[in-house]
Protein backbone atom coordinates (compact mmCIF):
# COMPACT_ATOMS: atom_id res chain seq x y z
CA UNK A 1 0.00 0.00 0.00
CA UNK A 2 1.35 2.99 -0.93
CA UNK A 3 2.56 5.38 2.06
CA UNK A 4 2.15 9.27 0.08
CA UNK A 5 -0.71 10.48 -1.92
CA UNK A 6 -0.14 13.23 -4.14
CA UNK A 7 -3.34 15.52 -5.78
CA UNK A 8 -2.23 16.48 -9.08
CA UNK A 9 -3.45 19.62 -11.18
CA UNK A 10 -2.90 21.64 -14.23
CA UNK A 11 -1.66 25.09 -14.34
CA UNK A 12 -4.86 26.72 -14.33
CA UNK A 13 -5.59 24.44 -10.87
CA UNK A 14 -8.18 22.06 -12.73
CA UNK A 15 -7.64 18.80 -10.53
CA UNK A 16 -6.00 16.04 -13.43
CA UNK A 17 -5.92 13.23 -10.77
CA UNK A 18 -4.13 11.20 -7.58
CA UNK A 19 -0.91 9.63 -7.88
CA UNK A 20 0.27 7.24 -5.19
CA UNK A 21 3.93 6.52 -4.05
CA UNK A 22 5.77 4.91 -1.46
CA UNK A 23 8.37 7.47 -2.49
CA UNK A 24 8.28 11.00 -0.95
CA UNK A 25 11.42 12.13 -2.85
CA UNK A 26 9.91 13.73 -5.36
CA UNK A 27 10.87 17.28 -6.86
CA UNK A 28 10.13 19.64 -9.51
CA UNK A 29 11.47 18.50 -12.87
CA UNK A 30 10.26 14.43 -12.07
CA UNK A 31 8.19 12.93 -14.85
CA UNK A 32 5.66 10.62 -14.08
CA UNK A 33 2.94 8.23 -16.20
CA UNK A 34 -1.02 8.88 -14.51
CA UNK A 35 -3.50 7.38 -16.41
CA UNK A 36 -1.41 6.47 -19.60
CA UNK A 37 -0.19 10.26 -20.10
CA UNK A 38 3.24 11.08 -19.19
CA UNK A 39 3.77 14.56 -16.45
CA UNK A 40 6.53 17.04 -15.51
CA UNK A 41 6.15 18.34 -11.85
CA UNK A 42 6.78 22.24 -12.30
CA UNK A 43 6.17 22.65 -8.76
CA UNK A 44 5.35 20.97 -5.45
CA UNK A 45 3.16 22.89 -2.81
CA UNK A 46 2.65 21.60 0.29
CA UNK A 47 -1.15 20.35 0.98
CA UNK A 48 -2.38 22.73 4.26
CA UNK A 49 -5.64 21.15 4.71
CA UNK A 50 -6.34 19.13 7.53
CA UNK A 51 -9.61 17.77 5.92
CA UNK A 52 -7.53 15.75 2.76
CA UNK A 53 -5.27 12.99 3.14
CA UNK A 54 -2.96 14.19 0.84
CA UNK A 55 1.19 14.94 0.99
CA UNK A 56 1.29 17.66 -1.52
CA UNK A 57 -0.39 19.31 -4.04
CA UNK A 58 1.77 18.48 -7.67
CA UNK A 59 1.22 21.37 -10.83
CA UNK A 60 1.90 19.77 -13.60
CA UNK A 61 2.68 19.79 -17.48
CA UNK A 62 2.38 17.47 -19.78
CA UNK A 63 5.71 16.32 -20.11
CA UNK A 64 8.03 16.18 -23.63
CA UNK A 65 10.87 14.33 -24.89
CA UNK A 66 14.37 15.52 -24.12
CA UNK A 67 14.57 17.17 -27.57
CA UNK A 68 12.06 19.41 -27.23
CA UNK A 69 12.46 20.01 -23.64
CA UNK A 70 15.96 21.37 -24.52
CA UNK A 71 14.58 23.51 -27.04
CA UNK A 72 12.08 25.42 -24.53
CA UNK A 73 14.39 28.06 -23.23
CA UNK A 74 11.82 29.52 -20.92
CA UNK A 75 10.70 26.12 -19.09
CA UNK A 76 9.90 27.50 -15.58
CA UNK A 77 11.43 25.01 -13.29
CA UNK A 78 14.91 25.87 -11.25
CA UNK A 79 16.53 23.62 -9.73
CA UNK A 80 15.06 20.61 -11.77
CA UNK A 81 16.28 17.62 -12.05
CA UNK A 82 14.48 16.19 -14.30
CA UNK A 83 14.39 12.34 -13.78
CA UNK A 84 12.03 9.84 -14.70
CA UNK A 85 10.36 8.46 -11.96
CA UNK A 86 7.89 5.81 -11.51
Amino acid sequence: MPLFRFMVIDGDGRRVGRFDSNDAGWLAGDTFTLNEQMFRIVEILPEVSTMTAYNAVWVVTPAVDEQEHAADAVWPMPNAVGRVRV
